[in-house]
């Protein structure tokens, strides 16, 4: 029902109840442009903060975990209310003291409050349209429009409320950094190994379905085809962001192909995520550096054992010992390793940055440690599951060729980490955690 239509009735009858629906009314389609546009920077802001993510493919086999579906990420839940009304406590404190320290917390908290705003506006047009539509004196046609109202201003709130959550997690610094990413074979011997060659593939696909370069710096390979140790640095948009929870144990169960009697096996593959830092962020001195050179070994025709030019950099401070040898240029190799010493001793400093402002609880989603099991593939089965946060798929060939299923994958563990910050964050009694820069 239009404006137009609905004003001469209203100057008609001049009731109360069809005054009030027209004011209503004309907020409510204010209300509708207001959450094409609220769809549209959501749309944004998605695309900038999670650049990484190409559309998300629904797969019937996977559970889907979402923030805006958990009763504890709710306005109305009372850890949430009691966390932004002194937020907004705190704003209105800075904004009456005014000097710089006050003026800097105004800044970062401002996309929050003037979301709150919108909410507490629109929450409070619901209010009305509710009782609107319950008054029993309203005939039928307005109580229609009232719930039509309702349902549109519901949509925007629950906009709203995404929008919110969203800019209440601050990014970390790091995740638009590019990574150096490790794969390793563990226990099981060969059929470690030969896993390992799949896992490090798998990588490889997923940084290619996902738009990003990788070059690989190191990849040591076996007599049957598998894989000792290899190392890539991946390049791209958001790529930290992405890969970061990937780090850790990856569990295969399943029949080698050097077994005879149909036994089931267990390997172990570590996957390690180091975000690639700039050498602004971290110099290294030559004086600290005992550099090594020796002639490569393996595959490689002529040029292997009769050139030295593999190199071994040892970082004397703090004993980090990282190898190259996969150009035939000493230089390049030499210049291959300091970008893996420069990762790894950045990752150091941001272990030791994080430990100053994340959880002391084990998050369910994990830590990202080196040692720990995040996930199985179970051949029999035809299975993969995350042991963090229970989440399991079927089609193993889909899952290691590193496309859409491992998206999807990847993509619901990073709303579960998302989630759990939330969480952390409302139990926080009130206080606005942010990274450190």
């Amino acid at each position: 029902m239009s404006r137009l239509y609905l004003a001469p009735r209203i100057m008609k009858h001049l009731t109360r109840d069809w005054m009030r629906l027209f004011h209503l009314h004309h907020n409510t389609q204010s209300l509708g442009r207001c959450r094409r546009s609220l769809h549209t920077q959501a749309r944004k802001s998605a695309n900038k903060q999670q650049s990484w993510r190409t559309a998300h493919v629904t797969d019937q086999r996977t559970r889907h975990y979402s923030t805006s579906s958990e009763d504890l990420l709710s306005l109305d839940n009372p850890s949430v209310q009691k966390y932004l009304n002194s937020l907004k406590a705190k704003y209105e404190s800075a904004l009456e003291m005014g000097d710089a320290t006050s003026m800097k917390f105004v800044s970062t908290v401002r996309p929050v409050m003037d979301i709150v705003e919108e909410v507490e506006a629109i929450q409070g047009d619901m209010q009305e349209l509710r009782t609107l539509a319950e008054e029993g004196n309203s005939d039928k046609e307005m109580k229609d429009l009232a719930q039509k109202d309702l349902h549109d201003v519901q949509e925007t709130l629950t906009v709203l409320k995404d929008q919110l959550f969203e800019v209440l997690v601050p990014e970390e610094p790091i995740d638009n950094t590019n990574v150096v990413l490790e794969v390793s074979a563990g226990v099981g011997g060969q059929e470690a190994m030969l896993f390992s060659q799949e896992v490090f593939n798998m990588y490889q696909g997923f940084a290619e379905y996902m738009g990003w370069t990788s070059d690989i710096t190191d990849y040591e390979t076996t007599d049957l085809g598998g894989l000792r140790h290899g190392s890539a640095v991946i390049s791209g948009d958001s790529v930290y962001q992405a890969l970061k929870y990937e780090g850790g144990i990856h569990r295969v169960q399943r029949v080698p192909k050097t077994e005879k009697a149909g036994r089931i096996h267990t390997s172990t593959v570590s996957v390690t995520v180091l975000p690639q830092p700039s050498e602004i962020e971290v110099q290294i001195l030559d004086k600290d550096l005992k550099i090594d050179t020796k002639r490569a070994s393996g595959a490689g025709g002529q040029h292997v054992n009769t050139t030295d030019s593999a190199v071994r950099i040892t970082h004397l401070p703090s004993g980090l010992v990282v190898e190259c040898q996969e150009e035939r240029s000493q230089h390049h190799n030499r210049n291959t390793c300091l970008k893996k010493l420069r990762a790894q001793l950045y990752q150091q400093q941001l272990d030791h940055i994080t430990s100053s402002y994340t959880s002391n609880r084990k998050l369910q989603v994990g830590t990202r440690a080196r040692s720990e099991k995040i996930r199985t593939y179970n051949y029999p089965q035809d299975r993969v599951t995350d042991h963090r946060i229970g989440l399991s798929v079927h089609n193993l060939p889909s899952f290691l060729s590193g496309t859409e299923l491992l998206h999807s994958f990847i993509y619901q563990v990073l709303e579960e980490a998302q989630k759990e910050k939330l969480q952390e964050l409302f139990s926080s009694r009130g206080e606005m955690k942010t990274p450190p820069k």
